[in-house]
């Protein structure tokens, strides 16, 4: 709870000293590999993330505007969030360490976005701080879901990462293009170059993301915590929630791909010697999902499925998303 109350509190300070700023939307997001077959804690198991969008209406603060961007955007726009994240081997009951199996990891850190927007580009550029390791609360915080539900407690916590101070700059470019009408159902593509950079993970990635439905929203897409960027930026302030369509529903198709220099959940501590495995350098994903709004709350829910991403890694991994949002009406 203290780390939403700190949250909350940054968005209100924010707030109160640009009072020309206005909320946009709040995503809450859930990730669980127990919605998965196996319905097992292991490699990413668990995830939540807390965001807040808000729209900037004077773009002229170049200190808040991504650096080398000259495209005249039509929006502005900042976010903030608060993200955990939970890393687990396959056999949780082991209290020796796994060698052929990654290590134990928990992930929480704070996120600032800035993001600028027309009908057809979005550029997107955050920065990550926060901690991996015992401080990150993520060990206890497992622990104490396994206990309320009655499921087997983690054994193996005692080899997990150490402490580290992570810090992360990503930058994302999205194209949205919008085909013809067919059979009356609205579409979108929107493809996607990015890259990560820091202690946490070093990697350059592309993929797509295909929608097809109803009214389907004048943005660049929902996605899971780590794919794909923040969820629903609009190309502009106040687009999704028209009088006009106050409904929408969609399907939502999404593959990519990821070269991977480094990931600290796999390679281990940065600065001090840890448990690792040999990881694969390419990963890809591929996800089905499906979008319903009815005036301002929303709800998505993603299944993505990865390729394996160690050697010895046994299975196809896959988890679950589902994204709760409220859309504030401009």
């Amino acid at each position: 709870m203290r780390y939403l109350f700190i949250f909350l509190l940054a968005l209100n300070t924010s707030n109160a000293e640009n009072r020309d700023w206005e909320y946009e939307r709040i995503n809450f997001y859930f990730e669980n590999d127990i919605f998965s077959n196996s319905a097992t804690d292991n490699e990413y198991s668990d995830g939540g993330r807390l965001s807040a969008v808000m729209y900037r209406p004077d773009g002229r603060d170049e200190w808040l505007n991504i650096p080398f961007i000259d495209k005249p955007y039509s929006a502005h726009f900042i976010s903030f969030a608060l993200t955990q994240q939970i890393f687990t081997p396959d056999d949780l009951s082991q209290k020796e360490l796994i060698k052929d199996d990654r290590p134990y990891a928990g992930w929480l850190y704070l996120e600032m976005g800035l993001h600028q927007s027309t009908a057809t580009d979005l550029d997107s550029l955050s920065v990550q701080l926060g901690v991996v390791g015992p401080a990150s609360g993520m060990e206890q915080l497992q622990k104490y879901i396994h206990e309320q539900i009655g499921s087997d407690r983690p054994e193996g916590w005692d080899h997990q990462l150490g402490n580290e101070v992570g810090l992360q700059l990503n930058y994302q470019h999205k194209w949205r293009y919008v085909p013809r009408k067919v059979w009356g159902l609205d579409s979108s593509l929107i493809p996607f170059v990015g890259g990560e950079f820091g202690n946490i993970s070093i990697k350059a990635n592309a993929g797509a993301t295909y929608r097809i439905g109803w009214n389907v929203p004048e943005d660049f897409g929902s996605t899971s915590i780590d794919e794909g960027g923040e969820n629903g930026i609009p190309i502009r302030t106040g687009c999704l929630c028209p009088s006009s369509k106050p409904w929408s529903l969609n399907l939502g198709l999404s593959a990519g791909a990821s070269f991977v220099a480094r990931d600290i959940f796999l390679d281990g501590n940065t600065f001090s010697d840890s448990h690792s495995v040999d990881k694969h350098y390419l990963k890809g994903y591929g996800s089905i999902g499906i979008s319903a709004r009815y005036e301002n709350y929303s709800i998505d829910y993603i299944q993505t499925y990865h390729t394996r991403q160690f050697h010895n890694n046994k299975d196809i991994h896959n988890i679950g998303s589902v994204v709760l949002s409220y859309l504030f009406s401009s």
